[in-house]
């Protein structure tokens, strides 16, 4: 009889335990899947925010060409202003030079 009721309690206890592992297995598979599609989601958010920096970086990039665009422009029209002074000043020489 002790036999058969300790028979009875292990094979319960087997049971029992067996039930609860694979109970807690699929939680835990569950929260796996949760994290993946966390994960998932910040790798979409990093990825959108590395294309919104390129895209200021391109943008702060294009500004920079026009600024010194711009710098260039006028320092040839400031060297062909001077060229044109220079002319009119040496044709005033010359022209002295013939008076």
């Amino acid at each position: 009889m002790i036999l058969f009721i300790a028979w009875i309690f292990v094979g319960n206890f087997i049971l029992l335990n067996l039930f609860l592992a694979i109970l807690l297995d699929a939680f835990l598979e569950e929260d796996e899947v949760e994290l993946d599609e966390i994960e998932i989601a910040v790798i979409k958010a990093k990825k959108k925010a590395k294309k919104l920096e390129k895209k200021r970086k391109k943008e702060a990039n294009m500004i920079m060409m026009d600024v010194n665009l711009i710098k260039k422009h006028k320092r040839v029209q400031g060297s062909l202003v001077n060229l044109g002074e220079e002319n009119d000043h040496s044709m005033e020489e010359l022209e002295d030079m013939d008076s």
